[in-house]
């Protein structure tokens, strides 16, 4: 336990200050954040849960992405080992974020989970999201409706 806070410490110092998330490392902290997720009917509130989780998420490695094992590249050795990333669905549209997404996309793309932008967030069962998913949706399934064309190609310009 004192081991993972002193890690979880240091990758917080790799943030800038960026993130004020806990890193969700575990099945048992997942299934957690998506229940917390999903009981909050406060939309402000849930895409503020989702940025967040989004931003901390940067700081993890997937090792297992669907059928494929990812092996660590100098570039990710500083993350730390997780168990998955939620996917979010746009209308449709898929939005994973990957091992090799930059942190400045991942920002960016947050930036625009906005009440301005999105008009309804709906998290899918575990259960029917991994039915659906597979493995890709081990973390669970977001479903964002936005108000309009625009804030929709806003979020879909994100080519992730």
């Amino acid at each position: 336990m004192i081991l993972r806070t002193i890690i979880l410490i240091i990758i917080g110092f790799h943030t800038w200050g960026k993130v004020s998330g806990q890193l969700i490392l575990t099945e048992e902290e997942n299934i957690a954040w998506i229940d917390k997720l999903k009981n909050n009917k406060e939309l402000s509130e849930q895409l503020s849960m989702l940025r967040t989780r989004m931003l901390a998420d940067t700081n993890v490695y997937v090792k297992n992405i669907g059928d494929r094992v990812m092996v660590k590249t100098e570039e990710n050795k500083n993350k730390e080992l997780g168990l998955c990333r939620p996917m979010l669905i746009v209308e449709g549209y898929f939005i994973q974020v990957s091992n090799d997404t930059d942190n400045k996309t991942v920002e960016d793309l947050t930036n625009e989970l906005t009440t301005d932008r999105i008009r309804q967030l709906e998290v899918v069962d575990v259960d029917k999201a991994k039915a659906l998913f597979g493995q890709n949706a081990w973390c669970g399934v977001v479903l964002l409706t936005t108000k309009n064309k625009k804030s929709k190609k806003a979020l879909l310009r994100y080519k992730i």
